[in-house]
């Protein structure tokens, strides 16, 4: 059996390392126990498991305490404790186009019952945000800057960092979407300056399904109010929510599972792991643009992106054939899987012109491509483009 090229680690990484399969074989299989629910030994190292986690992404992302670090069930749950969370009457918001749906769905929401405001920021032609348009569209009023790290549509990585420093410079608090960047880019969240950091845990950084992270800044827990309220295993006695962090905003059983199966991928996931993948995984990106400029007929986007700004997601179209049909194509005939279609992100795709195609095909390196993969990817596509004329 031909060995299948997995090329949507932008969706989830995939496979999922050793450890993480081991680790969660014995949960089921010995264990299946709660966390924070139990005085018993065994219910107590389930305990001290997702303290592990949590101590090593504060490490892995710079965090002043692992408090700062809250477990969620996805990066959509930790985007939209943060939205719905830091909101209020009368708030308005700046964000991009570039921005998911788990951004925009929530800021609609939160707009089509009149109770913000929402200004969206285009990029430019390489596909790029520039800060002094996100402070150009700053208002008196504006409570939160919310910008994607990595789009997850172009891999183009924004200034971040600037942003962040204009937002805290205008009184406003700054929300970064990591989605694309946890576990794929260093990250050091004092250094960055954000106030908020939202991340899914299965993707950048290994660990299974179910799982995402929110970096709350200290001192931001005074403002950002639980998306969920109930038993946290801490103040049973009282029916008021606990004030305390972690406990304030993880109501509920934690994903026990998928949380020490991240415990077991952060022992890959390291700082200096991180580090190299960044670097290697920009090596593939780079060998990959250079291989496809040279398709007749196939179209990158963005249409001048800088190779030092871009990271390991890219979208293509050949001619002006569905996106769907060229992905069919790629893993019936190839075994090379790719996402097809507008990827969550619809402003984009009205941005580049892509909608009436029906999106754009998506090729994201991850932690188990090779350079052989890009090859054969390369060739494949050169297969495709001459074929469809």
């Amino acid at each position: 059996m031909t060995s299948r090229i997995y090329l949507d680690h932008a969706a989830t990484s995939a496979p999922k390392p050793a450890q993480v399969a081991q680790r969660l074989s014995r949960y089921f299989l010995e264990e299946g126990f709660t966390a924070g629910r139990g005085s018993y030994a065994r219910a107590a190292e389930m305990e001290r498991e997702v303290s592990v986690a949590r101590a090593a992404l504060a490490v892995l992302l710079g965090a002043e305490s692992p408090v700062q670090i809250l477990f969620t069930h996805s990066g959509t749950e930790s985007l939209n404790l943060a939205i719905q969370g830091i909101l209020g009457p009368g708030d308005h918001v700046v964000t991009t186009i570039l921005e998911h749906n788990s951004v925009l769905r929530p800021l609609a929401a939160l707009s089509n019952r009149g109770q913000i405001d929402v200004s969206y920021v285009e990029p430019n032609a390489a596909g790029v945000i520039d800060p002094q348009e996100i402070s150009r569209a700053m208002r008196s009023e504006t409570k939160l800057v919310c910008v994607v790290h990595i789009s997850n549509v172009l891999g183009t990585i924004q200034p971040v960092q600037e942003i962040c420093e204009l937002a805290r410079e205008h009184g406003a608090y700054s929300l970064i979407d990591a989605s694309q960047s946890v576990g794929h880019l260093p990250i050091d969240v004092k250094e960055m300056g954000c106030d908020l950091l939202a991340a899914p845990a299965h993707k950048g950084l290994l660990a299974p399904l179910g799982t995402g992270i929110l970096y709350v800044k200290p001192g931001i827990e005074n403002e950002l109010q639980p998306l969920l309220f109930g038993g946290t295993g801490t103040k049973s006695e009282s029916p008021m929510q606990p004030d305390e962090l972690p406990s304030r905003y993880e109501s509920g059983s934690l994903n026990v599972p998928g949380i020490i199966g991240l415990a077991a991928a952060l022992e890959v996931v390291t700082p200096e792991f991180v580090v190299q993948e960044s670097a290697r995984q920009a090596k593939l990106t780079e060998q990959l643009i250079e291989g496809l400029s040279k398709i007749p007929g196939l179209k990158m986007y963005p249409f001048n992106a800088s190779p030092t700004a871009q990271a390991g997601v890219v979208s293509l179209s050949i001619a002006q054939h569905d996106p769907r049909v060229i992905g069919t194509i790629l893993d019936e005939h190839f075994q090379i899987e790719v996402r097809t279609g507008f990827h969550c992100a619809p402003k984009t795709h009205d941005w580049l012109k892509t909608a009436p195609l029906g999106g754009t095909v998506r090729i994201s390196i991850g932690h188990t491509t090779t350079e052989q993969n890009i090859k054969t990817t390369i060739a494949a596509l050169q297969e495709i483009s001459v074929s469809m004329g």
